[in-house]
């Protein structure tokens, strides 16, 4: 699974607004590299189960309402008529109430869909576009693309009659980003949320641009949950576990523990005693540990115990657990790591 880690938290005073740095690694060699050639990027404004919706898709996007319309088509619909003359629609661009529009409908009832769209065209301010979709829909985008617009329907009495939701959720719509496409040989993907948040949680998964397929998400944080210590001296220690028929151990324990070394990294006391965590469907385990500290790896339910010195080297991002990365202590149990050698594959 591509990894989330934080970079910096930029805050513009002005208007509450901060940019968040995501380095999402992914680990050269990794098989999934082999059936995905994308990185989707999710974000919860809540809480580490969600709702998430994604920050990200197949190419740069608008803020528009209603969410799931469509794409403007070649042959745009003339949608219904209502009776609107006179009432006003009021939007907000970009969360600045400097930005508000207020769109006046004109002209002799009953209005088309479509006209209305010419009017909030026309009247918007070079800010927001509008037309109906293939569903018959009157949709108001953005005319910025990417994770910095928004589109904020205010509640009004055109709002009601051209069906345009106001409520917090339907009613607010961001832009969106392209989708990460996957380099061969690169491990760190940059990816700035524009419009984030100390507070809000992300979470990445890998995509097939031409089947539509995806993985398993990646564990979700918070920038809060991340920093403390610098993302400089991070790195994510990774376990994957198979049975002996070769399939995924899911759900199985894991441990890492604290040597209580005293260790002080950038004037912080390491203290935290224990972190369990559960295999996924994948039988993969992550977890993010500060450089140069010894911890005991241990996975429940086995005779495998292993102490190590998280690496230190600024070049590696990510390391296995049990693998050859990493200094090795008095382990109870000894990883072995067997010469595999493929043999020619005969027919009898």
């Amino acid at each position: 699974m591509p990894i989330v880690v934080f970079g910096p938290v930029i805050a513009d005073e002005s208007d509450g607004l901060e940019a968040v740095s995501l380095q999402i690694t992914v680990q050269d060699g990794d098989e999934a590299l082999v059936l995905f050639d994308q990185v989707e990027v999710w974000r919860s404004v809540t809480d580490t189960a969600g709702p998430f919706e994604e920050l990200t898709d197949d190419s740069w996007r608008a803020a528009r309402i209603p969410k799931d319309a469509t794409d403007l088509s070649a042959s745009p619909p003339t949608g219904q008529s209502v009776v609107i003359v006179g009432l006003e629609l009021e939007l907000r661009v970009d969360e600045d109430d400097d930005n508000d529009i207020t769109i006046t409908f004109t002209g002799t009832d009953p209005l088309t869909f479509a006209t209305c769209a010419s009017q909030i065209i026309a009247q918007g301010g070079g800010k927001v576009t509008s037309y109906v979709d293939d569903d018959a829909k009157l949709v108001v985008a953005t005319t910025d693309v990417g994770n910095g617009a928004t589109l904020r329907v205010l509640e009004s009495d055109g709002a009601a009659v051209l069906g345009l939701p106001f409520d917090d959720v339907q009613g607010f719509s961001f832009g969106k980003e392209a989708r990460i496409q996957l380099v061969p040989g690169q491990e760190v993907y940059p990816f700035t949320d524009v419009r984030g948040s100390g507070e809000y949680f992300y979470r990445t998964r890998f995509r097939n641009r031409l089947n539509g397929t995806f993985s398993e998400f990646s564990q979700s944080f918070s920038v809060q949950q991340a920093l403390g210590i610098s993302t400089s001296n991070i790195i994510c220690g990774q376990l994957d576990l198979a049975g002996l028929d070769g399939r995924p151990l899911r759900n199985i324990e894991v441990c890492v523990y604290n040597a209580f070394r005293a260790d002080i990294v950038e004037g912080k006391l390491i203290a935290e005693g224990q972190n369990s965590k559960c295999t996924d469907d994948d039988g993969h385990v992550e977890f993010f540990l500060v450089r140069g500290t010894r911890v005991t790896v241990a996975i429940s339910g086995t005779s495998i115990v292993r102490d190590i010195d998280v690496p230190t080297d600024p070049a590696l991002a990510t390391f296995p657990l049990l693998g050859k990365v990493g200094g090795v202590q008095d382990d109870v149990f000894t990883v072995q790591y067997p010469d595999l050698i493929s043999a020619e594959r005969r027919s009898l």
